[in-house]
C-alpha cells in the first residue's frame, strides 16, 4: 500500500530498485489510485537522519502533491510501551513538538481508536492554525500509533497522517521511535514548510522528547545540559586560540601568541574549564555544580583581565566583562529555578 493515502488503498503496480547513497532511506515506486497514475521517490531530508517522499500526481485532475517525512529518535529508559503510551497522551505533544502550542479533546489518556483531539500550533492568537486528528490505529503491544486528519490544514495541505513505530531498543537501553510525517500539499506554502518540520521533527525526537521523558530532577538536567554547553564551549574556544583568536580580538586582546604568559596560562585555564565542568556533570550533585561555578570565575576573571589591560576606545567590539558578568548571572537564575521545579 502506498504509504502516504489514507482515504483509499492504491494498488502498487510496479517496484523499481531503490537508489543508493540516500541517507539509508531511498525507494522508488508507482501506484495506482482510480484514475491518477503516481511516482514517488525518496530524497534526502537535508541534514536530518532520515528521508522525505514527494510524489507527484501524474493526472491533470489532482495537481497535488503527497509528502512524507521521516524522523527516528531514541529515548532511554523507557520501554516501547511507555513511550507509546507517552506519545498517544495528546497532552504531552506541546511538550516534546515545538510548534504545538496547545491540544482539545481527548488528551489526558492515551488515544483509543476512533477518539479526536484538535492541536493548535503555529503562533496563537496573532496566527492560530490547527489540526483535527482522529487515531486509527493504536497498539501498545506492537508499537504502533496511527493518527490522521483527512481535512488537514485548510487551502493548505490534507490527508495528513502521524505514523508512530516504537520498537524496544536493547543497545540503547530504552526504545526507538520512526515517525513518519506525510500529508497532501494543496499550496506552495506546504511545499516550503518541508525544512521547517524537518527541523522541528529532528528536534521533538531527538532532543524534547528524551529530555521530557528523563526521569532524573530538573536540576540534574540542567547541570548535565550545562555541562555539555561548556564542554563544547571549552573546545571551540581552544580551536579559536590555536587560529585566529577571534574572541580575544573582538575584546580587544591580542592574538593569543602575542599574549604574556601569565594571559595565555588563564586563556588555556579558560579552555580547560569547559571540559572540567563536563566531567564534573557526569557526576553529578554539588561536584557538577563547582565544575560549573569554576567555569564561570575563570571566564568572569579573564574577562575583567582584557577589561582592565586592553579594552581601550574602539579597540574592543565586544564589551567582554559585562557579557560574561551577564551570561553568569542567567545560568546562576536558571539554576534556582530549576532547583524549585518539580
Amino acid at each position: 500500500h502506498h504509504p502516504t493515502s489514507f482515504g483509499r488503498c492504491p494498488r502498487l503496480l510496479s517496484v523499481s530498485q531503490p537508489p543508493t547513497g540516500v541517507m539509508g532511506c531511498s525507494r522508488a515506486f508507482s501506484s495506482y489510485s482510480g484514475s491518477t497514475l503516481r511516482y514517488c521517490g525518496s530524497v534526502p531530508a537535508s541534514r536530518a537522519r532520515g528521508c522525505f517522499t514527494l510524489c507527484r500526481a501524474q493526472s491533470p485532475s489532482e495537481p497535488a502533491s503527497v509528502i512524507s517525512l521521516s524522523t527516528t529518535g531514541r529515548v532511554p529508559g523507557l520501554s516501547a510501551k511507555e513511550l507509546h503510551d507517552f506519545l498517544a497522551t495528546p497532552s504531552n505533544w506541546p511538550r516534546i513538538v515545538a510548534s504545538s502550542h496547545s491540544v482539545r479533546g481527548v488528551v489526558d489518556r492515551p488515544l483509543r481508536v476512533g477518539d479526536s483531539v484538535e492541536e493548535i500550533f503555529g503562533l496563537p492568537p496573532v496566527l492560530p492554525l490547527s489540526v483535527a486528528w482522529t487515531c486509527w490505529q493504536t497498539h501498545a503491544d506492537t508499537g504502533l500509533l496511527d493518527v490522521r486528519s483527512e481535512s488537514g490544514l485548510a487551502k493548505i495541505a490534507s490527508d495528513c497522517r502521524m505514523l508512530f513505530e516504537i520498537s524496544e531498543h536493547a543497545e540503547y537501553n530504552g526504545a526507538e521511535v520512526r515517525l513518519t510525517m506525510s500529508y497532501v500539499a494543496l499550496s506552495p506554502l506546504a511545499t516550503l514548510a518541508v525544512p521547517v518540520l524537518i527541523l522541528d521533527n529532528t528536534l521533538a525526537l531527538k532532543v524534547l522528547l528524551p529530555a521530557a521523558t528523563n526521569p532524573k530532577p530538573k536540576l540534574d538536567q540542567f547541570r548535565e545540559l550545562m555541562g555539555v554547553l561548556y564542554g563544547v564551549a571549552g573546545v571551540a574556544h581552544a580551536l579559536d586560540l590555536a587560529g585566529p583568536s577571534q574572541l580575544l580580538r573582538l575584546a580587544g586582546a591580542p592574538v593569543f601568541a602575542a599574549l604574556p604568559v601569565s594571559g595565555q596560562a588563564v586563556a588555556v585555564a579558560w579552555c580547560a574549564a569547559g571540559p572540567v565542568a563536563y566531567a564534573c556533570s557526569r557526576v553529578g550533585g554539588f561536584t557538577a555544580d563547582v565544575g560549573l561555578i569554576v567555569y564561570g570565575l575563570v571566564e568572569i576573571f579573564g574577562a575583567a583581565l582584557i577589561a582592565s589591560n586592553y579594552s581601550v576606545g574602539e579597540a574592543a567590539e565586544l564589551a567582554a566583562l559585562p557579557n560574561a558578568i551577564a551570561v553568569q548571572l542567567v545560568i546562576a537564575a536558571c539554576w534556582f529555578s530549576q532547583s524549585k521545579a518539580k
